[in-house]
Formats: structure tokens, C-alpha cells, sequence
């Protein structure tokens, strides 16, 4: 007597709408997690500079570290929610623009700033960088923590030249003395190499490449008259 055995149910991959409605879901979850960390940016930086003036609050305060914060955002996305380069790159400007404002309506609620200051000509300045800087800065943090290693090889090293060309601008402008917010911005800088250690092809291409990328970022500060 042979005994019959039903057929092994074999998985199935899962249908394309299922993943585009996970993906468009972590889409979702990542823009009030960017319009939050822009409030806390804005907010908070002016009022470290407010209540614990000093080198890093001059820091914070930089376009040095409002640029490294799309570039954390990216990276955090990537990692945690698995979101691509495009949704880094919108949140990164969703982030920096959501900043610029709150730290202008910050400054009419704390230091009395005329209102008008919101809608000014120089806050539309900054949120027009806001598009370029949370853009490129939020792509290049994607890439950093993504699985391409060439991607994070390039990433990596524009997140790190970015600090270091703030510091190494900052430290001409002084005429030989190399003030300490140069420093803290520098140490930043190696640090976004040291973390790139947990893979250590990638962090030494981003070594190499953040040297070239350091000169471009100082001259680009430079030219544009934007810096600390």
C-alpha cells in the first residue's frame, strides 16, 4: 500500500502591489519624521545659541552642520525604513526648509524678531539653499548607508568633505590661528569616516576621495560667501 502526500505548497514571491504599497508607506512614515527633525534643528539651534553661546553652539549654528543634518536623515532612512535616494533626497529638503522656518518664528517669539522676518528675502535665500544642500546632502547620506559600496564610497566622502572644507575655510579666514569651532568641525568630519570603518573598503576609498572633495567644499564656501 503506498500512502499519497499532497503537494508541497511552494512560497510565492510577493505581488508588485504589495511592494509598492510598503514602499510608498515607508515613503509616507519618513516625511513627518523629516518635518520633526526640521523643527528640532531650528528650534533647538537657536536656542543653544540663545542660552549656551560658545564654539559648538557657533557650530551648530553652522552650513556646515545644517548640511550634515540631511545627511544623517538620509543615512537613518535608508537604514531604518529602507528608503531610497529620492525619498532621502525630499526629505532632506522637506527638513532643512521646515528648519529655516522654525528658527526665524523661534526668533519672533524669543527675541521679538520682526514677523515679516518669515517671508523676508533672506529667508527665502536660505530655503532655496535648503533645496540644493538637503537634496545633495540627503542622497549622499542614502548612498553612505546603502548596500552599493561605490554609492557609499562617494556618499561618505562628501558628508565628510563638507565639515572638513567648512574647517579648512574657516581656518584661512583666521590668518594662521585655527580657531575651535575649525576643530570641532574637523573632528566631525573624521568622524564621519571613522563610522564608515564597518566596512573597510568603503572607508578607505571615501578617505581618498574626501581629500580633492575637502579643497572643492573650502572653495566652494569661499566663492559662494556662505560659511560660519
Amino acid at each position: 500500500m503506498t500512502t499519497m502526500h499532497a503537494p508541497a505548497v511552494l512560497p510565492t514571491a510577493p505581488s508588485s502591489d504589495s511592494v509598492g504599497l510598503a514602499t510608498w508607506s515607508r515613503a509616507a512614515a519618513a516625511l513627518p519624521i523629516a518635518a520633526g527633525a526640521g523643527v528640532a534643528l531650528g528650534v533647538g539651534d537657536l536656542w543653544w545659541n540663545i542660552h549656551s553661546p560658545g564654539p559648538w553652539a557657533t557650530v551648530a549654528n553652522s552650513c556646515a552642520a545644517w548640511g550634515l543634518a540631511p545627511f544623517l536623515l538620509g543615512a537613518v532612512l535608508t537604514l531604518v525604513l529602507r528608503t531610497g535616494a529620492a525619498v532621502a533626497a525630499a526629505a532632506g529638503v522637506l527638513m532643512l526648509g521646515v528648519a529655516v522656518e522654525a528658527y526665524y518664528v523661534a526668533g519672533v517669539v524669543w527675541l521679538g524678531d520682526d514677523p515679516s522676518i518669515v517671508t523676508s528675502p533672506v529667508a527665502h535665500y536660505w530655503l532655496v539653499l535648503s533645496v540644493i544642500v538637503g537634496s545633495t546632502l540627503g542622497v549622499a547620506g542614502a548612498w553612505a548607508a546603502g548596500r552599493s559600496a561605490l554609492l557609499a564610497v562617494l556618499g561618505t566622502a562628501v558628508g565628510a568633505a563638507l565639515l572638513l572644507g567648512d574647517a579648512l575655510q574657516l581656518s584661512q579666514l583666521s590668518y594662521g590661528e585655527v580657531p575651535s569651532e575649525a576643530g570641532i568641525l574637523a573632528f566631525l568630519g573624521v568622524l564621519v569616516l571613522v563610522l564608515a570603518m564597518r566596512r573597510p573598503l568603503v572607508a578607505i576609498g571615501a578617505a581618498l576621495l574626501t581629500a580633492p572633495l575637502t579643497v572643492a567644499a573650502a572653495a566652494c564656501f569661499v566663492g559662494s560667501g556662505v560659511w560660519m
